[in-house]
């Protein structure tokens, strides 16, 4: 009797928690319905409107200084709204342009 019923609680535990994630994730919104952000916003710590260089390298320590400089357009130091704006349409841009390149294998 010991082994039918540690066989069947085997089968039931996965059941029961797929059962407990679905409920998790249906009430989280749907991320493919929700529109893209492209915005760098977001590394603006301070919320003074622009972004520095210290700035942005903590928000994505993977860039170089030389990324950010080609970036700084009017090489003042920090990525204004107008650039910001323009970094976000140049993402929206890269990400919405289908796909025209075939991945050799």
């Amino acid at each position: 009797m010991k082994i039918p019923v540690f066989t069947f609680m085997i089968f039931l535990l996965p059941s029961l928690y797929q059962q407990s994630h679905a409920d998790e994730h249906a009430a989280m919104p749907d991320c493919h319905n929700m529109p893209a952000n492209y915005s760098i916003s977001y590394l603006d710590e301070n919320t003074d409107g622009v972004i520095s260089l210290l700035e942005y390298l903590q928000g994505d320590t993977t860039h170089q200084k030389k990324t950010f400089e080609h970036m700084d357009a009017n090489q003042d130091g920090v990525l204004d709204t107008a650039e910001q704006k323009e970094i976000e349409q140049v993402y929206k841009l890269l990400h919405e342009q289908p796909a025209t390149r075939s991945h050799k294998t």
